[in-house]
């Protein structure tokens, strides 16, 4: 007999009783749905992820299938469905315990052939079907729950289009709405998404390769949504993806075993899909695919049995999918990135006193930003301003929050533009606006509202990269657009505090533009950029508080451009960009205080030319 588990063992009763432990959970769950001759279930089972075999567990509080289903680590829920008719009833069952299913509230509205997602907090259901006065009606509310606390639904915002029978996926910051199907309109292929955190309407992602009116089923991994089956006026084999952080059409997966077998739920663990069920209750079979990877689905396991038949159309959840793990914490030194491809605006964070990679955080309030690579921060808040087709948006995110930014106001002239700043306010120097423009706008970062006019550059200028201390900004090189050479070695710089146009600081080590900078209280740093020809790796400074020009600091990895730059005034981060022609999702840092070549700090997320700025940079008192 093995001891008890609670208290300190010795290292050979360890070792004697490792059999006896505990496994902690490996199931995912599959609820309700109906079998073959189409009789409606309440039972549950779990889906093991080591062999994809099922098991009977308990019973939900009503029989029904078209079951929306999300969830936590901890528990899983179910959220409406149709049964005699459709139902707003919502149930739950914690993965510990297991047992039957307990009520945890209602949905705003009774309805069928919703599709879910979640974080490990907020659980969203989206798209209904209501058939309560004799017609098919299909609205486009989304629902939202907070997923430790029973309750009824509360209004989240809608979808772009009224559908149901659409599928929901995605990772911790956003969830993605797949497809679906307007009666008496016919099947979409539109994909939204919404920043799980944030209320608000969907907005456009891209779209599936079909239209798609049901039957479609979703499993993920940290970074991808994968989307298979469905009913086009047939069913088809197609599995598909997407990139969570990156707005895009799908991408071909591969294909099922059979188009009938459509599949009608999904479990991951981050690493392989289980897809589960047929469109008919007729196959026990569930099958496998490995997310990181493309290909098609092979066999994996078999469906618990109901009284000789098997389940399909069930709400599924699992505590092991990617989205529904609790984030770490926010860093006390945080750095910002926004991905700028496909007019994103996908925000991820770096702890920049740690060498790791980058972690979802949200989204910009506004996504054409290319063609911004800096922005304007105090020690609490992020001002991002600009970008392409002549944006005047600034928005404002909270580094604190994760979630969606909010409208701080606009910028005088609608540009792409860099930005810099002490603790109150914020600059942006320079950008295009159909031409260079010499335009140098300030904010105050504490009070939403429009940029004031501060003065100008020396001359017309695109992307100055820009850093400074408390009191003063530089402006560093830039895009002049025509002549030779076409960009400039001036360093320009203007006092924080008054109004005015830039003063001659010095000159760089060579003529150069779209490169980045940060700064600590003294030193400014200024990293890579494009010379006419090439990108560079060269790495150079000056001191803040004189005058002069540019002294040789060491070099970037490879040579670089357009990236976002930031710090904590001790290290400096050089993320994403243009790495010698394409983009990078590389992480680079360098100690400001000393000289020399920068080293590997992690990964973005997203290979993209960002923008970003820090809660701690050189012009943060």
């Amino acid at each position: 007999m093995a001891p008890s588990y609670s208290g300190v063992w010795n290292i050979s009763t360890f070792y004697q009783y490792t059999s006896a432990i505990p496994s902690p959970p490996v199931n995912g769950i599959l609820a309700g749905g109906f079998n073959s001759g189409y009789a409606n279930r309440a039972d549950y089972q779990t889906i093991n992820f080591n062999d994809g075999n099922g098991t009977d567990q308990g019973d939900l509080t009503v029989a029904r299938y078209d079951i929306a289903g999300f969830g936590s680590t901890t528990r899983a829920v179910f959220a409406g469905g149709y049964g005699s008719g459709v139902t707003n009833v919502v149930d739950y069952v914690e993965h510990a315990a297991l047992g039957n299913g307990t009520d945890f509230g209602d949905q705003t509205v009774a309805g069928s052939g919703s599709g879910a997602h979640s974080s490990n907090t907020r659980g969203l259901v989206a798209s209904f079907t209501d058939t309560t006065n004799g017609t098919n009606t299909q609205n486009k509310t989304i629902d939202y729950y907070t997923i430790a606390s029973a309750g009824n639904a509360t209004d989240f915002g809608d979808l772009s289009s009224n559908r149901n029978s659409t599928q929901g996926g995605g990772g911790t910051t956003r969830a993605i709405f797949f497809a679906g199907s307007a009666w008496g309109v016919g099947p979409t292929n539109v994909i939204d998404y919404v920043t799980i955190a944030t209320t608000g309407n969907a907005t456009d992602f891209g779209d599936a390769s079909n239209s798609i009116y049901t039957h479609h089923a979703n499993v993920d991994s940290s970074t991808r949504s994968i989307f298979f089956g469905g009913y086009t006026g047939s069913h088809i084999d197609v599995i598909e993806y997407v990139t969570i952080a990156s707005k895009s059409n799908a991408t071909d997966f591969g294909n099922l075993d059979q188009a009938q077998s459509a599949r009608s739920s999904g479990l991951s663990n981050g690493t392989i899909g289980i897809l589960a069920g047929d469109v008919g209750g007729t196959s026990a079979n569930n099958q496998k695919i490995t997310i990181a990877s493309t290909g098609n689905a092979s066999d994996f396991g078999t469906l618990q049995t109901y009284g000789g038949t098997y389940m399909a159309y069930q709400g599924s959840a699992s505590p092991h999918n990617p989205a529904v793990q609790a984030q770490p914490s926010l860093p006390s030194a945080i750095g910002l990135v926004a991905n700028s491809n496909s007019a994103d605006g996908f925000l991820e964070s770096v702890d920049i006193t740690t060498l790791g990679n980058g972690v979802a955080f949200g989204d910009l309030s506004y996504t054409n930003i290319s063609g911004t690579y800096q922005g304007a921060s105090s020690s609490t808040r992020m001002c991002i301003a600009g970008g392409s087709s002549s944006a005047t948006n600034i928005d404002l995110t909270i580094f604190a929050t994760r979630g969606k930014g909010t409208d701080f106001g606009d910028l005088t002239v609608g540009r792409g533009t860099n930005g810099g700043s002490n603790s109150t306010r914020g600059l942006y120097g320079g950008g295009y606006h159909n031409d260079e423009v010499d335009t140098i706008d300030y904010i105050t970062i504490a009070s939403a509202g429009n940029a004031t006019d501060f003065g100008n550059l020396v001359q017309a200028l695109s992307n100055p990269a820009m850093a400074g201390s408390t009191t003063r900004m530089l402006f560093m090189g830039g895009d002049i657009g025509s002549g030779s050479p076409r960009y400039t070695d001036q360093i320009g710089y203007v006092t924080i505090s008054s109004t005015g146009n830039t003063t001659d600081f010095g000159n760089m080590l060579q003529t150069v533009g779209y490169g980045m900078a940060t700064s600590s209280s003294t030193r400014a740093v200024y990293c890579g950029g494009y010379n006419g020809s090439a990108y560079t790796n060269v790495l150079q400074y000056v001191t803040i508080a004189s005058t002069g020009d540019m002294t040789d600091f060491g070099d970037l990895a490879a040579t670089w451009g357009q990236g976002a730059t930031f710090s904590n005034k001790l290290r400096g981060i050089v993320a994403g960009g243009n790495e010698g022609g394409s983009s990078t999702d590389r992480i680079q840092y360098f100690t400001i205080a000393s000289t020399g070549d920068t080293a590997d700090f992690g990964d973005l997320i997203v290979a993209t030319s960002p923008a970003g700025q820090s809660n701690s940079h050189g012009g943060i008192a």
